[in-house]
């Protein structure tokens, strides 16, 4: 547990502060769920986001990123799966103006933060970034990997809470002016669409 206080913290508030509240496809998603659903329906969904993720910080600090490494086609899969499912989402949204105003929102659950997690690649690398840089001694101490993973999480839920609460402020705004749903939707699903095609784009063919 000593080496635990050899991590410079500050550092790593400064590394993983502006990365964990960027406007990256996860916390997009978590906005999306809180216009759609408020701050209480969206609660399973960053549960999934943030369980997954702590599953694979885990992971990845005990040495998954070995595999990863050397499984380049994995990886690729992982990211077409995760874009394709991102546009199916932002489609959903996009789609919504066209049916019935009785028509009930589109609430993410927990195995959505599941499978956007999984296909969050981008977030795997912020891993990377984070155990081969605050690692001591470049040593996988099961106790240093979960204390690591424990504070990203901690960090990525109270990001997640400031995201979802911009979220919900948006549905209390068509709430008053029922008008702006359209737009809401359009705006969304339209943002989703762009992240899941730079998702694609990025990763280019295999």
């Amino acid at each position: 547990m000593q080496e635990i206080f050899s991590i410079n913290w500050l550092l790593w508030l400064s590394t993983m502060v502006p990365l964990t509240l960027s406007a990256g496809p996860g916390n997009l998603m978590v906005a999306t769920s809180g216009a759609q659903s408020g701050v209480r329906r969206s609660v399973r969904f960053i549960a999934g986001l943030d369980i997954t993720y702590f599953l694979i910080a885990v992971l990845v600090g005990l040495g998954l990123y070995h595999t990863l490494m050397n499984s380049p086609t994995l990886v690729w899969v992982l990211q077409v799966v995760g874009s394709f499912y991102i546009l199916y989402l932002g489609i959903r949204l996009l789609r919504r103006p066209l049916k019935a105003p009785s028509d009930k929102a589109m609430h993410l659950q927990f195995k959505d933060g599941i499978v956007v997690q999984l296909g969050n690649v981008q977030g795997i690398v912020m891993l990377l970034v984070m155990f081969s840089t605050f690692m001591p001694s470049g040593e996988t101490s099961s106790s240093v990997v979960l204390i690591l993973s424990a504070a990203l999480i901690s960090l990525n839920f109270f990001s997640h809470v400031i995201w979802v609460s911009l979220g919900s402020t948006v549905q209390k705004l068509i709430q008053s002016r029922p008008r702006l749903l359209v737009f809401q939707n359009a705006a969304f699903g339209l943002m989703l669409i762009a992240v899941a095609v730079w998702i694609f784009l990025r990763i280019g063919p295999l």
